[in-house]
């Protein structure tokens, strides 16, 4: 179960991944991830007030907290990233599974064999064929960090809640710094009409990104960490066929189809 999770998940971060190139061309970073998150935040507001139970324990309130900084952190840089180079920054933020992996065993009790480490492996060099980069993106670095350090809180999260719960607290956190940070920016003053435009462009890519986010929290909950953050790779699988058959994107689709390959088969090497 946890693998169709994870899948899932995966395909809905590489659909509005595509969807969300022309908007972040368009709207700046940090008012971009604002947006997108406060709209998640909403379309969870009702099934959490029906269905979330909010634990008292401190512990478990500074996890939500820290998530929200360190994921309001992690989702600017990589945008930023992304706006200065595309392929560099995604291909270093595909590293998030091995940065997983190493910090695992100390902050949570996950522990593999050969198979997952040779899988995670195959993953990160699919990644880096895939976008045919040899260039080193600090943002992709710092992001794929920052993701490894986000996906285990939830993990840890998830031992004092239920998944909605985490992931609902979550992304309100996460709103509030975001919102923090674009109040304190020296960021030029939007208009109303023109925030209403990016709220129509930016809700149906807010609607799949809920999708995904609950499909990975489930999926987190049933298995490792470090499992399913791998196995969530295959998004980039998922991403160039979005990419060849939506975005007419031919270019350069021998080389993706072999990182997609080899992606495939260290992903196979980690769920088994």
């Amino acid at each position: 179960m946890w693998i169709a999770l994870a899948i899932t998940c995966a395909f809905a971060n590489a659909l509005w991944t595509a969807l969300a190139k022309a908007v972040v061309q368009d709207v700046p970073p940090l008012r971009m991830t604002l947006i997108l998150r406060a709209m998640v935040a909403v379309f969870l507001l009702v099934p959490s007030l029906w269905l979330a139970q909010f634990p008292a324990h401190p512990t478990f309130w500074l996890i939500v907290l820290a998530i929200g900084l360190l994921n309001g952190a992690r989702w600017v840089i990589i945008l930023h990233g992304v706006k200065r180079d595309y392929f560099s920054t995604y291909g270093m933020y595909n590293t998030a599974p091995l940065f997983t992996l190493l910090l695992a065993p100390t902050l949570l009790p996950e522990r593999f064999g050969l198979a997952v480490w040779l899988g995670i492996i195959a993953i990160i060099g699919g990644g880096v064929v895939f976008y045919r980069t040899s260039r080193v993106s600090v943002y992709g670095l710092v992001g794929a960090v920052l993701t490894a350090l986000v996906n285990i809180l939830c993990k840890r999260g998830i031992d004092y809640a239920d998944p909605l719960t985490v992931l609902f607290l979550m992304q309100l956190s996460m709103t509030a710094v975001l919102a923090i940070g674009q109040v304190s920016s020296r960021a030029r003053q939007v208009r109303l009409p023109a925030w209403r435009i990016e709220f129509r462009r930016i809700a149906p890519l807010a609607a799949i990104v809920t999708v995904s986010a609950l499909a990975f929290m489930y999926a987190l909950s049933l298995d490792t960490a470090t499992r399913v953050t791998a196995v969530a790779r295959v998004n980039l699988i998922f991403g160039f066929l979005l990419s060849y058959l939506l975005l007419r994107e031919r270019e350069d689709w021998r080389w993706k189809l072999g990182g997609a390959l080899l992606i495939l088969v260290g992903t196979v090497a980690v769920a088994m």
